[in-house]
């Protein structure tokens, strides 16, 4: 097998992990999260198979897929619908999107902190822990987590402060799958703080496991547990007199307009 996948098509890629590792055309497909029949089709050029290239090349490198294809979607963002199986109710369905990053982790977490500073007060910060809900370890991060929250809530009298997050959870085999919850433009630093308080009784655990239920319905929280949070901090783009307004006439939040 080639060194170097760069230089494969994604043709020479299917054929060679193949080869190299045994798999069946199932259990390839199942790694990448697509049909044995897709891969067939790209292994024989009947399609380009560009959209598998970096699972592939995971693969190929590293005998596990890091980041999954995502699937495919129409001009209005909709994800586009696919051939059921033989003898299935309907002809197509609309498949989960399998989008999503990998990583290692330790089957063994620890309680961590690492920060990195941005200008104009910009942060990011990464708390890891252990998986097992009563560990001492996995208490402190996330007390830590909610100490950081409310420092950006403190720093808020000129600027508001959006934080965006990335959980990091246990999928088994040593491997994480990373994940953003809340949508592209993250929170507002008090609402995570106040909803935590409101709707959960003050544990943050649940309150992000609720967030990312809605987002990530084919993975099992109960079993895949959060080993890491990144967080990161930057100015909001909307001037805080205008956030000011909204709170007061309450249209800004999706949850008042219920």
């Amino acid at each position: 097998m080639a060194a170097d996948p760069s230089g494969l098509t994604p043709q020479q890629l299917v054929q060679q992990v193949k080869e190299a590792y045994g798999y069946t055309w199932a259990e390839m497909g199942e790694r990448l999260g697509r049909s044995e029949k897709m891969l067939r089709k790209v292994a024989k050029g009947e399609t380009s198979g560009e959209a598998y290239r970096e699972a592939l090349s995971d693969l190929f490198t590293h005998g596990e897929v890091r980041r999954l294809p995502a699937r495919r979607r129409a001009k209005d963002g909709h994800i586009v619908p696919v051939r059921a199986k033989r003898g299935a109710e309907k002809a197509t369905y609309v498949p989960k999107d399998t989008v999503g990053a990998y990583k290692d982790v330790p089957r063994r977490g620890k309680f961590k902190v690492s920060r990195t500073d941005f200008p104009e007060g910009g942060r990011q910060l990464e708390v890891t822990m252990p998986k097992t809900a009563r560990a001492k370890g996995r208490s402190a991060a996330v007390s830590e987590l909610e100490r950081q929250i409310r420092n950006v809530t403190k720093a808020q009298r000129r600027d508001d402060k959006r934080v965006k997050l990335e959980a990091t959870f246990d999928v088994g085999g040593g491997q994480g799958r990373v994940m953003s919850i809340g949508d592209k433009s993250g929170y507002h630093a008090s609402d995570i703080l106040a909803d935590i308080k409101s709707d959960f009784g003050g544990d943050m655990v649940a309150w992000l496991v609720s967030q990312s239920k809605g987002r990530y319905e084919e993975l099992d929280l109960k079993t895949s547990p959060i080993v890491s949070i990144r967080m990161t901090v930057f100015n909001a783009h909307r001037p805080k007199t205008e956030r000011k307004a909204q709170d007061e006439a309450r249209t800004r939040r999706r949850k008042w307009r219920r």
